[in-house]
């Protein structure tokens, strides 16, 4: 009996070496595999309501026509975008942007062409967006087939699920109830919009660029942290998350110097997290 037990007893080690031995080929096949970066572009839209289309629609259909004036009667009135790269074993993202334009430098179709343009020179960057694919993306593909442009290879397949694109909110509610951003932010303690959200409409169709220009530019450093956040808790990233909220501070305050939420909002809530960081034991926040 005692030789069956050695028996035994060798065949389970030999069994453990060699699973031990097949998990370290998998894990080296995986990093091989594996590339060096990985790239994600945040993207944030803000509308104007083409109103003459809409009551011409609602004049025609009558007591049939809805009502809200749903996402094919928007137009494109500011853009934003902003991509970090995440290369394996920096600590911190390379930074291009961010870069924001709006309806009183440019019309729609400039403004999406150079987007479009952005995405088609960064194939295998990964479209960004907070809640993007229930109305900004469809106001894209709306806008590419009005104007006579070709979409970016990433705004293609139609699935909410494909693998070229990113909505942080489905991802991160899967089943739960959608919330939206600033909302989500409030409970992360995050900044986020400097205008409440359904005060934007009314900014831009008031021409206050400005504003509207700080507010779609906060929208995507917003959504920017929740990635950063979600990408390495998923396990997608590695880095170092404060020094990654001050490069994303930096860059901004470099690309866009006149951004009161950039300046007065962001950058300071960025340092007080790099400072957090260097601390020891649970650190207490006010509220905001």
């Amino acid at each position: 009996m005692s030789n069956i037990i050695a028996i035994d007893s060798d065949i389970d080690r030999l069994a453990r070496k060699l699973e031990h031995e097949a998990r370290l080929f998998a894990a080296r096949s995986r990093n091989a595999e594996a590339p060096r970066s990985r790239s994600w572009i945040v993207v944030d839209l803000e509308f104007l309501f083409d109103r003459s289309r809409y009551e011409a629609y609602s004049i025609a259909e009558g007591k049939d026509a809805e009502e809200k004036i749903r996402w094919p009667f928007h137009q494109v009135a500011a853009v934003c975008w902003m991509k970090m790269e995440f290369v394996r074993g920096e600590p911190v993202p390379m930074i291009e942007g961010p870069f924001v334009l709006a309806a009183g430098e440019m019309n729609e179709r400039a403004m999406v062409s150079a987007l479009f343009a952005t995405l088609e020179n960064n194939p295998d960057a990964i479209v960004t967006t907070w809640g993007g694919e229930a109305r900004d993306l469809a106001v894209l593909r709306r806008a590419a087939a009005t104007l006579d442009l070709q979409l970016p290879h990433q705004l293609i397949d139609g699935s909410p699920y494909a693998r070229e694109r990113l909505d942080l909110c489905r991802a991160t509610c899967v089943q739960a109830d959608s919330v939206h951003l600033p909302e989500m932010a409030a409970a992360v303690s995050v900044p986020s919009k400097p205008s409440p959200s359904k005060k934007i409409g009314v900014l831009c169709e008031a021409g206050d660029w400005s504003a509207v220009r700080d507010q779609v530019l906060a929208d995507v450093l917003t959504t920017s942290v929740l990635a950063v956040r979600h990408l390495a808790a998923h396990r997608e990233i590695e880095c170092h998350r404060a020094d990654t909220m001050t490069a994303i501070a930096d860059a901004t305050l470099s690309a866009i110097p006149t951004s009161g939420f950039a300046r007065k909002t962001f950058a300071p809530w960025a340092r007080g997290e790099k400072a957090a960081s260097q601390l020891r034991g649970v650190v207490y926040r006010a509220a905001a």
